[in-house]
């Protein structure tokens, strides 16, 4: 194994990523937006918030399915560049996509191994009914056992009565086709359709989970454009409403001491 990536490199090869995507985007006039630590990283950094390590992007639902079928039609054609998808990979443990590039090998310390190299998220935005308790009640469970099934340990808690009775649980999820219940998960993402509805969310990852207008993507859903790393990307309309209702004040920097990546991953060249 060669060499650890530093966080400078990390994100040096993930903007490459990023510019990958934009090109594919750009040529199919398909809408993607820079989405979470991204998009604060385009308002607040210009660029990258200084210690992040993954670049994020909210794509609709239409526009997604499209861009992954296109990878995957495209396999040779991308290479080094390649889609990590339910669709194509029986192993992947997320609801969500990632554009990887094959020449990076990354290595977890808590999630199941699947293949990744570096990458960058790709997050499908659904159409939302703030009424459907019932709904958003059974997709955060779904989501929750993915969460378990994908990792290699217990997911952690503060209480150790709590970790010793989710010791079962977690057995039982040893046996559990990950790669079925990711797609179950995705099929069901996709109750409320997002050209019918007015408002979206990024309902297949319960971490993510904020409902948000569609008019804040702008008429059209043609967003607006803002710096990140010299070059120029769609982001929401309105962005600033995006980042507050997810972060609240984000334009203040965290203390020191939460200044750090939150993947728990090591990147090394091929």
């Amino acid at each position: 194994m060669n060499n650890e990536l530093t966080l400078e490199e990390i994100q040096e090869k993930s903007f490459e990523i990023l510019k990958k995507i934009k090109e594919i985007f750009d040529e199919n006039n398909w809408k993607y937006y820079l989405a979470y630590g991204t998009l604060i990283g385009a308002v607040r950094h210009k660029g990258f918030i200084p210690w992040d390590d993954d670049i994020d992007i909210w794509v609709p639902r239409t526009d997604y399915e499209k861009f992954i079928d296109y990878c995957i039609e495209n396999e040779d054609k991308l290479k080094p560049f390649k889609i990590i998808h339910y669709k194509n990979n029986k192993e992947y443990i997320y609801p969500i996509a990632r554009f990887s590039d094959t020449r990076y090998c990354i290595e977890y310390n808590d999630a199941k191994e699947y293949g990744l190299g570096l990458f960058v998220d790709i997050y499908p935005l659904d159409g939302i009914e703030y009424n459907d308790i019932k709904f958003r009640k059974k997709i955060t469970r779904l989501n929750k056992l993915i969460i378990q099934c994908g990792s290699k340990h217990i997911v952690k808690s503060k209480s150790k009565i709590k970790i010793f009775f989710k010791y079962p649980y977690y057995l039982y999820t040893r046996l559990i086709n990950v790669n079925k219940l990711v797609a179950r998960n995705d099929i069901l993402a996709q109750k409320y359709k997002f050209e019918e509805s007015e408002n979206f969310e990024c309902i297949s990852w319960v971490n993510r989970q904020r409902a948000f207008s569609k008019k804040l993507l702008g008429d059209n859903l043609e967003g607006t454009n803002l710096m990140f790393n010299n070059e120029y990307f769609r982001v929401p309309k309105e962005y600033d409403e995006v980042l507050k209702t997810i972060y609240g004040d984000y334009m203040k920097l965290p203390p020191e001491n939460e200044r750090v990546a939150h993947h728990n991953y090591k990147a090394y060249k091929k």
